[in-house]
């Protein structure tokens, strides 16, 4: 009987949430700064604007970084590796978790105001959701991810991913990914080596590696080259399709 239990991250794995983060964050971005202007559609943006949040998305790390994004695109400051990202981010640290309020307090404006909208700008990938909806009926599912709990149970139910709260391990209840994967054992009442965990950034994989749970970044999404050259230095395995994905969960 398999018996592995398997833990995804949400953005960039379930769905990809770039328009709803980024028109969020601008939203955002405009109230820190004292302006008052709003914006709720992705025509509302230039292909400029679109390319460059895309550019830099997959480095975000929480509500919070997005402080981070939002400062390096309208400052244009240069960022050419993950040491480029990490160095502003030390040096920014004050503002993430006032930024990260503010910013969840804009997502549940326009989440409560037009809820269907707001989650039709989640592009889900069809080949995951229906991997989800077998492997929670199978009481297999958990998802760790840094987003808020609220966005990731309207998303699921609307795609009758109907897992349980109680397995869903978000931003509210962990301080990193190894924190939540070391709930999660609790949770399930499992063992180390019978959990599999699915992340689309490789600087969340690193600590859980080198803690022997056995990871996988995966490259569905947007995926970093860098990411990729930095999972192949460190040994991660890398998951770079649907059908890879499908092997593992039924080796699993």
């Amino acid at each position: 009987m398999k018996d592995k239990i398997f833990v995804f991250d949400f953005d960039g794995v379930v769905c990809d949430s770039t328009d709803e983060c980024m028109i969020t964050s601008w939203n955002t971005w405009q109230k820190w700064n004292g302006r008052n202007l709003q914006r709720r559609q992705v025509v509302d943006f230039t292909e400029e604007e679109i390319l460059n949040f895309r550019k830099l998305r997959p480095r975000v790390r929480g509500a919070g970084e997005y402080f981070i994004l939002n400062k390096i695109l309208d400052e244009k400051i240069t960022i050419d590796n993950q040491n480029d990202y990490e160095l502003l981010l030390a040096n920014n640290r004050e503002n993430i978790q006032k930024f990260k309020i503010l910013f969840l307090s804009e997502r549940q404006i326009f989440r409560a105001a037009h809820p269907t909208d707001w989650i039709l700008l989640h592009s889900v990938y069809p080949e995951v959701i229906n991997l989800l909806r077998d492997l929670n009926l199978q009481n297999r599912l958990y998802i760790a991810t840094l987003k808020d709990f609220l966005s990731i149970r309207m998303i699921l139910d609307y795609y009758s991913v109907n897992v349980e709260d109680s397995k869903i391990v978000d931003e509210a209840k962990i301080v990193s990914k190894l924190d939540a994967l070391e709930k999660i054992l609790l949770l399930s009442d499992t063992t180390k080596e019978k959990l599999i965990f699915f992340d689309d950034n490789v600087t969340h994989l690193f600590e859980s590696f080198s803690n022997g749970f056995e990871v996988y970044l995966t490259a569905w999404s947007n995926p970093i080259p860098e990411y990729l050259e930095q999972a192949k230095i460190a040994r991660i395995p890398i998951v770079r399709n649907f059908e890879q994905l499908n092997l593992i969960i039924n080796k699993g």
